[in-house]
């Protein structure tokens, strides 16, 4: 009578071992699949995280400290001389200008602008320049145009030899120069009319850290001009001209577009910036 017995309990046992030892996988299973799923979440939250980080660092003008980092490490021609005026700005001044910055309507102001300035600034004296004002004097839209070596050009044609003369236009933060586009060009005048145009160039200045700019191929011209005055005798000439295609990308505050640019620019033997434009291509 005891076997069967001890039989029955050996059976309880070994049953009661095995249920243990199914809750144990079971329990064991459970821990491992809250574990995959917890690795699963942090592996969600870190990429998360990192498609954040990426997003900031895509924009180096997210912020006042950022955007000194980025003038700091920028080989932009200008950035030097940002960084100082930047850092003498108001904690105020500085967040309303990386708002300027970020706002693509004071960027289309400027191109639209500089598209119906047209006739440029004569180039009679050395230096001259004209400018619009924008949100209370914060913003300065401006044109410039000089001529080299020539003090007071006078109303007559250039003396004989080379002469160059460049055509600016920029666009200014707070009294910062973030956007200039500059195109010169180089031409020969024998005293009388310009006989040949020798080279055209341009150069950028973009600090803005949320535009980005790229220039095409100058190129020159000399091209005719005639006059004939009602019963009068013609006249006839050269003018210099010189262009180049400006091509930009812009991701601000979500709004991603293009823009091409041609600008160009017309000289006359007195060394006047006859016409000069910033248009559409």
């Amino acid at each position: 009578m005891t076997k069967p017995s001890t039989t029955t309990e050996r059976f309880s046992l070994q049953k009661s071992g095995n249920n243990v030892k199914t809750r144990t996988m079971h329990g064991m299973a459970a821990v491992l699949s809250a574990v995959g799923i917890l690795t699963a979440t942090a592996s969600q939250v870190s990429a998360a995280e990192a498609t954040q980080t990426s997003t900031k660092q895509i924009d180096p003008a997210a912020t006042p400290a950022a955007y000194v980092n980025y003038l700091r490490h920028s080989h932009e021609d200008g950035a030097a001389d940002a960084l100082k005026k930047f850092r003498h700005l108001t904690r105020t001044e500085q967040a309303k200008f990386i708002g300027y910055l970020h706002d693509p309507a004071l960027l289309k102001s400027f191109l639209n602008k500089a598209a119906e300035q047209g006739s440029g600034p004569s180039a009679r004296s050395q230096n001259t320049s004209n400018t619009t004002s924008l949100r209370n004097g914060d913003v300065t839209i401006g044109q410039e145009s000089t001529i080299s070596g020539i003090s007071t050009a006078a109303a007559r044609p250039l003396p004989s030899g080379n002469h160059t003369v460049t055509y600016t236009t920029y666009v200014k933060y707070l009294g910062i120069k973030v956007i200039k586009l500059s195109l010169w060009e180089n031409f020969h005048s024998n005293g009388r009319d310009i006989t040949k145009v020798n080279y055209a160039d341009a150069a950028k200045r973009n600090i803005t850290g949320v535009i980005s700019i790229s220039k095409g191929t100058p190129k020159k011209v000399l091209s005719n001009w005639r006059w004939c005055p009602r019963g009068g005798r013609c006249t006839s000439g050269h003018n210099a001209d010189a262009s180049v295609v400006w091509e930009g990308g812009v991701l601000i505050r979500g709004s991603n577009w293009q823009f091409d640019k041609e600008q160009w620019m017309r000289v006359n033997i007195y060394g006047e910036l006859e016409n000069c434009s910033l248009r559409n291509v």
